[in-house]
């Protein structure tokens, strides 16, 4: 063999010959005036954040990306002088996520709003740590992985009002995982794998939840005190789940509650005299389609007689 065709080999497996490097911690603006985004990318020690990111960030309403990161911790201090509204992580490993003195969100404690964990990136590893964040309004999770929901997320910041969980599987449910978030508004589960959806996971009541979106999850059923003590609630929306069947049960209280739409389409509907109830709802606030049987099929169940459900 060559020593010309081991050197190319050797140029061809490592990049020499190509001037490939391995990607250079980098802290940018990319962003337009109006909408800031400060990125921070390839970070893999504690000193990267202090040697590559300007301070102070104090744009008004910035978000701070930190992407494509593998680090042993986050160290204290790191957002002190950025004024950031939104964080967002994707696709970080962070190897020991707990709790610091002082807080590694020190700095942010009245200004963040929104905290996003995407791509498969390290969670808390307790959901106390952001305690400190006064202002937080919102918590998202994206393209995540086995995502366990304990009753640990009672702790967050009473600020809290919407969780949102999208295009992600998730592996455990608390039964009372977010029964402390009273003020909580808004509850997103989009396009996961959500089996069981209990009226325990969520205050009681919640008086000031209006939105549950469960849209495109595994459900098959509603448990009976679904739609209790949710006198806020106006969208309701379960649409391509895999409900056969509702009890009237789960939805009665939602007859005299602020509901302006209940989306129910999509779902493996079974039209029998089981599901007649759902006609006393308004045409205008509830949506569902038949899917079985045969002869009812995509027929709407407000346009159904009690003679076609065999009452």
């Amino acid at each position: 063999m060559s020593i010309l065709f081991l050197f190319s080999s050797t140029c061809v497996v490592f990049g020499w010959c190509l001037g490939f490097v391995l990607p250079a911690p980098t802290c940018v603006n990319p962003s337009r005036p109006m909408d800031e985004v400060y990125t921070c990318s390839e970070l893999s020690s504690a000193s990267d954040f202090f040697k590559h990111m300007e301070r102070p960030q104090l744009h008004p309403r910035l978000t701070f990306l930190l992407r494509d990161s593998r680090l042993e911790n986050l160290p204290s201090g790191v957002f002190q002088d950025v004024n950031a509204t939104v964080l967002e992580f994707s696709n970080v490993t962070i190897e020991v996520f707990g709790p610091t003195e002082p807080s590694f969100f020190a700095g942010l404690e009245d200004t963040l709003e929104k905290i996003i964990f995407r791509d498969g990136s390290s969670l808390p590893q307790t959901w106390g740590t952001l305690k400190v964040l006064r202002k937080l309004k919102i918590l998202r999770f994206s393209h995540m992985k086995d995502l366990n929901l304990s009753q640990d997320m009672n702790q967050l910041s009473s600020s809290l009002v919407a969780v949102e969980l999208l295009y992600s599987s998730i592996a455990h449910v608390d039964e009372d995982w977010l029964a402390q978030t009273s003020g909580l508004e808004s509850l997103v589960i989009r396009d996961c794998n959500l089996k069981v959806f209990l009226r325990s996971m969520l205050p009681r009541p919640a008086p000031k939840l209006w939105n549950l979106d469960l849209v495109m999850n595994n459900i098959t059923q509603l448990p009976r005190d679904f739609g209790q003590e949710l006198p806020a609630l106006k969208f309701l929306d379960l649409q391509s789940n895999q409900i056969s069947a509702i009890e009237k049960e789960s939805l009665e209280s939602l007859l005299t509650s602020k509901a302006e739409a209940i989306e129910l389409g999509g779902n493996p509907l079974h039209c029998d005299c089981q599901i007649g109830h759902l006609r006393l709802f308004s045409e205008r606030v509830l949506s569902a389609t038949c899917s079985t049987p045969e002869t009812l099929r995509r027929r709407q169940v407000h346009t159904l007689t009690d003679e076609e459900l065999q009452c």
